[in-house]
């Protein structure tokens, strides 16, 4: 418990930014270089929240940086370092950010330019000194940030918890529509596995943003996939809360709502289940036909929470061809 509780502190983005900025700020005045405290703030503003986009924000400020640097030497030798051209530098330098799409860097490019401002003989030592200020502070930001918390045993325990209250869901249905009664607690259920489902999809693109070379999105589409299938749950309930008899074909398909329940985990390809529906259905249409309106209008009812229960399947069926 203690190691796990140090290891997430390490992991913490606090901790990082905190000694990536005494890190860089060391290296920089280990090295000699001037205004070396720029280090540490450019480490401190690159630290991020996952690989992929620490790597594209640092991609970004280093152009940004590069851009700051070259402008700024340009603009203070032929023009003078005083505050109005400082002026003419942002309104060269912010736009070129724009169009470069590396605004992430405009902050940090302008500190560096802040340099040169106040400098009184500008020449290449000075570029060579920003320059590694900017690569000091954003590599030791990137080493950081490759050092992530690993996600994966998070989803899967949220993973388990939905497939868990997705049983409960379908396990209830199964009773309500012999028993014509909804548990009480049908709305907390509803809203407790949203949030889940909520909370685990941003957990699913943080852990993708990790993993710089997997192809596939596995985490992004098993959510995507409850998500489409918590849909058809909400459409099955609308369905079957107007089915105020019970008929043979309720009893039915209350046994094989309650199978599906039973079988709801990953590993279950929903094909044999889809067999079994697809059989259902046929033996529905060999049944007599409705006497009353009403219960036209309740078989009606059922037959489309027949429906709505095969796209529960069909969604999973598809989502396990992909993986």
């Amino acid at each position: 418990m203690i190691k796990k509780l140090h290891l997430k502190t390490l992991q913490s983005k606090t901790f990082k930014i905190a000694l990536s900025a005494t890190i860089a700020i060391i290296i920089s005045n280990y090295m000699g270089l001037e205004f070396g405290v720029t280090s540490g703030i450019i480490a401190i503003l690159s630290i991020q929240d996952t690989k992929k986009e620490a790597l594209l924000v640092a991609g970004k400020r280093i152009i940004a940086s590069t851009l700051a640097i070259l402008l700024s030497f340009t603009l203070y030798t032929l023009l003078g370092n005083n505050p109005m051209i400082f002026g003419l530098f942002l309104l060269i330098f912010i736009p070129l950010t724009n169009i470069s799409k590396t605004t992430e860097g405009m902050v940090i490019g302008s500190v560096l330019s802040t340099h040169l401002l106040i400098i009184t003989n500008i020449n290449i030592s000075w570029i060579v000194n920003e320059a590694k200020l900017t690569i000091i502070g954003i590599g030791v930001a990137m080493i950081f940030n490759l050092y992530t918390a690993s996600l994966e045993e998070d989803f899967e325990k949220n993973k388990a918890k939905i497939e868990e209250q997705y049983r409960l869901i379908l396990a209830d249905m199964a009773a309500s529509l012999v028993t014509q009664a909804v548990p009480i607690y049908e709305q907390n259920v509803l809203l407790t596995v949203e949030k889940l489902i909520a909370n685990t999809k941003l957990m699913a693109q943080k852990i993708n943003n990790n993993n710089l070379f997997k192809s596939k999105d596995y985490y992004g589409n098993y959510i995507d996939m409850r998500s489409l299938q918590l849909d058809a749950i909400k459409r099955m309930k609308r369905h079957f809360s107007r089915v105020y008899m019970t008929y043979q074909q309720t009893s039915i398909l209350s046994e094989f709502t309650n199978d599906v329940a039973v079988n709801i985990h990953e590993d279950n390809d929903c094909i044999e289940l889809i067999n079994k529906l697809v059989l259902l259905r046929k033996n529905y249409g060999n049944m007599e036909l409705p006497e009353t309106r009403n219960e036209f209008e309740d078989r009606a009812m059922l037959f489309q929470f027949l429906n709505d229960l095969e796209d529960f399947l069909i969604i999973k069926k598809e989502f396990k061809e992909l993986f």
